[in-house]
Formats: structure tokens, sequence, C-alpha cells
């Protein structure tokens, strides 16, 4: 599983792509590496989560009891909050980055011809790669300004 923990602005409203990404086994352990501050890593999961639902603006809210399903309930509430992002594990497809490169080093198109690029993804029998660059076109710009996934600095939470 993969959530962005996004900042917040001067008011406290999350700012949308801008915060570090966890990865974990599960929502409890998302939640256990979103503890990193100084004054919360020694906390126990619940009453974290109540502290943080709090200084959202959600007090009091219910969490079930069970340390999973709290956990799971918590970052649901965030995410309707916009505070976390949950994201795709691996929204590439396998091939992705050997398939820009060749049509790159074809110099046949410039690679911000999002529609060329993707019908010539698709001429090299690679659907998936073409598929992906029409229906991701943000993440596709990202690859070519950047060289690299958008995603790739995530932080492993075991």
């Amino acid at each position: 599983m993969k959530v962005r923990v996004n900042e917040t602005d001067l008011n406290g409203k999350p700012i949308y792509d801008s915060g570090e990404i966890l990865n974990g086994e599960s929502h409890l352990d998302i939640v256990e590496g979103m503890k990193i501050a100084p004054f919360t890593v020694n906390l126990e999961p619940l009453p974290y989560m109540c502290d943080v639902l709090a200084r959202t603006g959600s007090p009091g809210f219910p969490l079930p009891d069970e340390p999973e399903a709290a956990a799971k309930a918590f970052l649901l509430k965030l995410a309707a909050s916009g505070f976390v992002q949950f994201l795709e594990d691996d929204p590439y497809p396998p091939r992705l980055m050997e398939v820009l490169e060749t049509i790159r080093q074809s110099g046949v198109t410039n690679m911000f011809d999002v529609p060329i690029v993707a019908g010539l993804a698709e001429q090299m029998g690679e659907t998936e790669v073409a598929e992906w660059i029409n229906t991701h076109r943000h993440d596709y710009g990202e690859i070519i300004l950047y060289g690299r996934h958008p995603n790739s600095e995530s932080t492993e939470v075991k």
C-alpha cells in the first residue's frame, strides 16, 4: 500500500501532491510511519490517530477498537479531507521507461507531442504503454521533464 501524506499551508489546509510517500503492508504500518515527530513517535496508534483527527478538524471522529480497522478508518477520513492520498502501488507498465527511451533515441518526434509518442508506442506493439501515456498525462510529463518516475522518492515503512 502506498500513501502520500500531504503537506499543509500556513492555514492548515492540505496541499495536494506535495508530501512524503509512505509504503506499508497494512494501514497500521502507514500510521506507524506517520508517527515520526519526537512528540508522537512513542504514542500508541489510537491516541495518535485521535490527536491527528482533532488537529485536522475531526475531533471525536469514531474509530473502531481493533487497531488495523481503526487505522483504515483514520486514513480514509484523512483522505476524504485531502490530508492523505492513496496511490497506486505500481502505476507504471513494466516496459514504460524502455519504450520511452527507444522512442526518444529514434528522434522521430518531440517527446512533448504526447499523441505521437503514444501512437509510436502502439506501433511498437506496446499497447499497455500507449494506453498509460494517454491516461496519465501528468505523470508522463514528470517523466519527460525529470527523467524518472514521479513517485520514485517514496519511503518504505516496515
